[in-house]
């Protein structure tokens, strides 16, 4: 400790003495480890962490398996089911996707997520309350016929909508225009099951149908909305509940099956699986969805900057420390070991790196938080994630500092204990440095491999994000105009939902600047739909020949608002209604694959097993267009009459194509919904919008992958400057001499472009081999360009050049002026 602390002291006296070089080291330390830790930050609280509740890892998710293969939730007479027939859990519980309800708080009315859970959600997680008390399983009862109308509020929802009042419990609120008594508040940080997505209010499974025109009684056995969690028993494996539950799963769904599910429905049913998965850090949310991927790409990209940072500093340091080389024989004649001077140098080097970890933390807090505010702009509610550091993110942190100073001080210290003191105090101080030496350039080639990969990966995401948002979608975006519409308090009583269709499309309609209206349950270039099998009508039940395509429920005037041009046939009408045969409107693609060249038009088709899909004519046949997955062209789509379907409402959103500015018909248009009585519009952004909100996870890659290329090409830029300057100074006597002998200005100059050029080009060529292997990668995120673009390759390759050009250059220009006779004089 001793001898550690002596070194400590030592590197800070060398500190004091060179503060430019130590800034720029600990800064670019703070950048290179402080970008990791904010991007494995996000990753951990996203992706790794466990849930803030009581032992995590006894918590396990049930699914249902269709027979699609696709993930389903469940509902509650299966839950019922399960529950009593389970041996290996302590208890299960249910809770709802979110909901976006209406929420009013003394007077004021907005949107926010609410969730139904049942009466033991908290007690199993195990979690306390801020104030009052969570919800029991008495709450979920029912007494006399009556729903326990209580409600616990998140703790965001407490700050930000009712002020941190303290005195909440036992105060009414409105949800959907029924009054739910506040029994408490939770605590922070608490997001239930979902990393990230807490719920602003929660309330008993029993009262979700109060909220919710779309949730049925408790007893429906179709409808699917209940998530279910189990806690394993003390001692059980969840092989050992998987195998128990899966031994009665068969009788659960045999007590469970729907009446109205005959033939293929009843056997489709019945052949549902069910899958359990660990649930320690939460259920798929959709913010892990959207991020986890991009930021494990970042990661793979921020890692790669550490270690190009980690070569520019050994570059620097190795030079540093040839001009130590007199001061370091010196002190090995007085009797000082290799080790000695070894450990000397690493000490410095991993005071650096503390130095550089210390800073790069409150970098990584702030870049953080910054990134998730970005990440999430367009989101309705604000995003509940703990970004504190935990073990895991220090531990990290930790292990890039020791990495970093490992690469940072190897090189000199290899270079100080392999040197002869005797033949180095024999040399002069102007020869001390030599040239770059073997060491110095493998690792300035070492550096401009790692920066053209990132350059080249970088340049890539950038490219394939400017490819996607340039597309041409196949439908009008930059005139048409989109509402979120939503229910007010009790407004589908009563609910003439065809007749109001049509009188708020004709005052729409009737608006100055308007040229067109419709509603449809999609917002187009908003993400994917909701994909069934589409079989002709001649093709027997039970095959599973059918195309799978994006099912749309749109009113009439939908194409004419995109802008959508007719192939064949007719568009929907207003009298295209429940009364009237069901048709549908295909597009070219799906008419093709289910017809081949023949007419579409008359044909029939059925979708899926759904009763009120069969037996659909063919009305019309459109263009394709991207509607939902901006990537994909050739998506087939089934349009549906939104009018044939009136037991309850579907379409979400009102578009509305106007002639110029639609930004500014949003006023206009949301009175008019308003004035009709049932709905309010949120929202009024442009499809243009909508379509860049839909490429935010591309946005964000390519955003901040191209921010670290940057980042890269200047450290890349700056350590070959530094070391090829350096170099230079080292050789003043060499190119005194060569000047002195006959040496004209040009041949220095050439002779020292020449060096660095090679190096240069060593890199890149190593480099793009490199490049090759990482874009793997990232090919599947890649659009309209491959990962071996030549374009791509050569700009970056180009660019890197010119780059080692003008690093070599300036240097050598200040050597071509040398005057030999005081070159000679100083030596």
């Amino acid at each position: 400790m001793a001898n550690l602390f002596a070194d400590l002291r030592y590197a800070w006296k060398t500190w004091r003495k060179s503060p430019a070089f130590i800034a720029v080291s600990i800064l670019s330390l703070a950048l290179g480890i402080g970008a990791n830790t904010a991007i494995f930050t996000l990753i951990n609280a996203l992706t790794l962490r466990d849930l803030s509740v009581r032992q995590p890892k006894q918590l396990v998710h049930l699914s249902l398996i269709m027979h699609t293969g696709s993930a389903a939730p469940f509902s509650y007479p299966v839950f019922q089911e399960l529950e009593r027939g389970q041996r290996v859990f302590t208890g299960m519980f249910g809770l709802t996707f979110t909901m976006k309800s209406n929420v009013e708080v003394n007077g004021a009315l907005f949107q926010d997520d609410v969730n139904a859970v049942t009466g033991n959600f908290y007690s199993e997680l195990g979690v306390a309350p801020l104030l009052g008390r969570l919800l029991e399983p008495d709450d979920v009862s029912m007494h006399s016929g009556a729903t326990s109308q209580v409600a616990v509020i998140g703790y965001e929802f407490w700050r930000n909508r009712l002020g941190g009042d303290p005195a909440i419990a036992g105060k009414q609120i409105r949800i959907e225009g029924q009054p739910f008594t506040v029994v408490g508040v939770t605590r922070k940080w608490f997001a239930g099951m979902a990393t990230g997505e807490a719920a602003g209010v929660t309330i008993p499974v029993t009262a979700a149908a109060l909220i919710s025109h779309i949730v049925p009684s408790l007893d429906n056995r179709s409808f699917l909305w209940l998530q279910l969690v189990g806690r394993l028993r003390d001692g059980v494996t969840i092989e050992q509940a998987r195998s128990q539950l899966q031994t009665f799963w068969p009788s659960v769904l045999a007590a469970t099956l729907p009446a109205v599910d005959v033939g293929e429905r009843r056997q489709q049913f019945l052949s549902m699986g069910l899958q359990v998965a660990p649930a320690a850090n939460g259920v798929d949310s959709e913010m892990r969805s959207y991020f986890a991927r991009p930021l494990y790409v970042l990661m793979g990209i921020v890692g790669l900057i550490l270690l190009v940072t980690c070569v520019n500093l050994a570059n620097l340091m190795l030079a540093r420390a040839a001009a130590r080389s007199h001061e370091m024989s010196v002190r090995v004649a007085l009797g000082a070991s290799r080790w000695r001077l070894a450990r000397q140098l690493l000490t410095e080097s991993l005071l650096l790196s503390v130095a550089g970890a210390l800073l790069g933390l409150v970098f990584a807090e702030w870049a953080s938080r910054a990134l998730v505010g970005f990440m999430t702009q367009s989101f309705l509610t604000p995003l509940t994630l703990d970004l504190h550091p935990d073990s895991r993110v220090l531990a990290l942190t930790a292990f890039a500092t020791i990495l970093t100073a490992a690469l940072c001080g190897f090189a000199p210290a290899w270079r100080a204990s392999g040197e002869n003191p005797a033949a180095v105090l024999q040399r002069n101080a102007r020869s001390l440095g030599g040239a770059t030496g073997r060491l110095g350039k493998f690792l300035i080639v070492t550096q401009i491999a790692l920066s053209l990969v990132l350059l080249l990966t970088a340049g890539l995401l950038v490219r394939s994000f400017e490819k996607l948002r340039a597309v041409t979608p196949g439908f009008e975006r930059d005139t048409v105009l989109a509402l979120t519409l939503n229910p007010k308090p009790g407004g589908y009583k009563n609910f003439q939902r065809n007749n109001y269709y049509a009188q708020l499309a004709a005052r729409v309609l009737a608006l100055s600047g308007v040229r067109s209206a419709a509603l449809t349950d999609i917002t187009p270039g908003s993400g994917p739909g909701w994909k069934q099998p589409v079989f002709p009508m001649s093709v027997p039940t039970g095959d599973n020949s059918g195309v799978t395509a994006d099912v749309a429920d749109i009113t009439p005037g939908f194409f004419q608002t995109l802008g959508m041009n007719f192939v064949h046939g007719r568009d929907f009408e207003w009298t295209d209604d429940e009364h009237h045969p069901l048709v549908v409107i295909l597009t070219g693609r799906l008419a093709r694959q289910l017809f081949g060249s023949g007419d579409a038009i008359g044909q029939r088709v059925r979708i899926g097993t759904q009763p009120s899909y069969q037996n659909l004519e063919v009305a019309g046949v459109v263009n394709d267009a991207r509607l939902f997955d901006p990537r994909d062209a050739n998506t087939p789509v089934i349009y549906v009459a939104e009018l044939q379907e009136p037991d309850y409402a579907k379409t979400q959103f009102l578009l509305v194509r106007a002639s110029r500015n639609p930004e500014a018909l949003a006023n206009s248009v949301a009175r008019q919904i308003d004035s009709l009585g049932h709905e309010y519009a949120l929202g009024g952004v442009t499809l243009a919008q909508v379509a860049g909100q839909a490429l935010i996870e591309e946005h964000v890659t390519a955003m901040l992958s191209a921010f670290f290329g940057i980042l890269a090409l200047l450290l890349a830029s700056v350590g070959l400057y530094g070391l090829m300057s350096y170099a230079v100074t080292c050789r003043t006597r060499e190119i005194g001499v060569r000047v002195a002998v006959g040496a004209q200005q040009r041949d220095v100059l050439r002779m020292i472009v020449r060096e660095t050029l090679v190096l240069a080009l060593i890199g890149i060529a190593v480099g793009i081999h490199c490049a090759l292997v990482a874009t793997r990668l990232i090919a599947s995120m890649l659009f309209g360009i491959s990962r071996t673009d030549p374009a791509s390759i050569a700009s970056v390759a180009a660019l890197l050049s010119v780059v080692g050009l003008l690093a070599g250059y300036l240097p050598a220009r200040r050597a071509a002026r040398i005057d030999p006779m005081r070159a000679l004089r100083n030596e």
